[in-house]
Order: C-alpha cells, then structure tokens, then sequence
C-alpha cells in the first residue's frame, strides 16, 4: 500500500475535524446548550474557566470570547488555584472546566472548596461518569474521536468544544444591552477595532 504523504495525513485530519465540527448538532444536546447559555446570559458574578494542558488552552479562549461579548470572564490556572488563586473565584461566579477524562487531579482537588463557596460548577468532559461531572451542576458532554492517528490527543474534540463557546459569544453580542460602543470599547485596537470604529463615526 502506497505511503500517503505528510501533506495527504494533514488533509485527512482536517477533514475528519471538519466532520467533528459539522456533526456538532447531533453531539451537543439542545437543552443542555440552551440551559448553558442560559446560566452565561443570567449570571450575576463572573465566568472562571479552567483546564489543565490543551484543555487549557481552550478555557483561556472561552474566557476570552465572553469578554469580548462583554461577560466578566477569566482563566485561572488550575495548579495555581490550589495555592491560592482559588481567591479569585467568588459566590455568584461561574466555574467552567474543561476536562476531557473529567478526572484531572488538578481541577478534582478543587470540588470541595468550589462547593463551599457555592459556585455554579459547568463541566466539558466526554466522560459523564467522571468525578468532575458527578459534582458539577451542568455537564455538558461532548463525545468526539479525536483526528490524531493514535485518536489519542485533544485535537476535534477542542475544536469543537472552542467552537460550541464562540457559538454562545455570538449569540451573547445579540443582546439588546450589547451595542458597537460597547463592542469598540471592549476590542477597539487592531483591524476589529478599527472596524468598529469607523461604523461608530458613521
């Protein structure tokens, strides 16, 4: 059998990801997106998103997309959070971690004291049998094979789960209470910022 080149597994991959990304309405449960919008639109606190290695990475893009949607929102480092940072996150906020085993020692060592301080636990796991997920409010369960040839790494199942979060960021902008000033004084550098700008002169 002929060896494909690295240039063809690439293709390959970005195919099997854009599969991932297109059956995202038939893995996501509606409800569940709506009560998880539901909870972002209603919240009277902040939004903490956390993560551990790649799932990291996509916590740090949530909180970045709600900000810009003009939710207060922020990552905290899950290892830091155990020394301290913990502080950070009050009543009324918001945790959102990210956890594709649902059992990442990290963030599970956190269930107690994010439980007296009675926050609102959302937890993104393909394992809904997880310790994560058993102590969390909402779980919102996204089962995806992964696109690496070991179907090992986090590779669709962070891009979806990054896609599903700027998903609700877009419908967060639609509110009547979010505006171009809004947006401009949230984004208002580089060539969003100056897009904004001149649709405000006008």
């Amino acid at each position: 059998m002929e060896k494909k080149t690295a240039f063809e597994q690439a293709a390959l991959m970005w195919k099997q990801n854009a599969q991932a990304l297109q059956n995202l309405n038939q893995i996501v449960n509606p409800d569940t997106y709506q009560s998880l919008y539901d909870l972002i639109r209603a919240c009277k606190g902040r939004i903490a998103t956390m993560g551990m290695g790649t799932s990291s990475i996509a916590a740090r893009k949530i909180a970045h997309m709600l900000c810009v949607a003009n939710v207060p929102s922020f990552f905290v480092s899950a290892g830091d959070a155990a020394h301290g940072a913990l502080g950070s996150v009050q009543k009324e906020d918001i945790v959102i971690a990210v956890s594709k085993g649902g059992n990442t020692e990290e963030l599970v060592n956190l269930i107690d004291s994010l439980k007296q301080k009675h926050v609102t636990l959302v937890v993104i796991t393909q394992n809904p049998e997880s310790q994560l997920a058993k102590a969390a409010d909402l779980v919102l369960h996204i089962s995806i094979e992964e696109s690496d040839h070991k179907r090992m790494l986090p590779t669709a199942s962070i891009l979806c789960i990054i896609s599903i979060f700027d998903a609700i960021a877009d419908e967060l902008t639609k509110r009547p209470e979010f505006s171009e000033e809004i947006f401009y004084l949230n984004h208002n550098h580089g060539a969003v910022g100056s897009l904004l700008k001149e649709k405000i002169r006008k």
